[in-house]
């Protein structure tokens, strides 16, 4: 799984509550849209896929800097299916038009990010238990 986030407290709790949905789970992070690019490209220095290998989903936030999540949709929209796996959105933006521009640019659900710690805890669990299984 890779979790593309410029929050690194967020980041951290994503990851955190993905490994206690499923133990063992490879949880990578991303810290920003450009990094989280790189990573899917394989380009330095993420070109080794034995130790970057490809996600089998991606929680991605929308509101970065340089690089938002938008942009992250579109650029894996362009590869023509070389990233195969389910893109969800996890954002703290409340702006009506983010949900439906996420899921026409490709992103498989839409969700906002709970502001305690629980709740976002429980949010993560169900997406990875959809996504990836329990």
């Amino acid at each position: 799984m890779l979790v593309i986030e410029d929050a690194r407290d967020h980041a951290l709790l994503v990851r955190v509550a993905a490994r206690r949905a499923m133990p063992g789970l490879d949880v990578r992070v991303a810290g920003d849209g450009r990094e989280g690019i790189a990573y899917l490209a394989g380009t330095p220095p993420f070109q080794d896929r034995r130790s970057h290998p490809l996600p089998d989903l991606i929680i991605l936030d929308l509101l970065m800097p340089e690089v938002d999540g938008f942009a992250v949709l579109e650029w894996i929209r362009e590869q023509n299916e070389a990233v195969r796996c389910p893109i969800v959105v996890l954002t703290s933006s409340a702006q009506s038009d983010h949900e439906s521009k996420s899921l026409e640019l490709g992103a498989a659900s839409f969700h906002l990010k709970p502001s305690d710690i629980d709740s976002l805890g429980n949010t993560v669990r169900e997406i990875v238990e959809r996504w990836i299984g329990s």
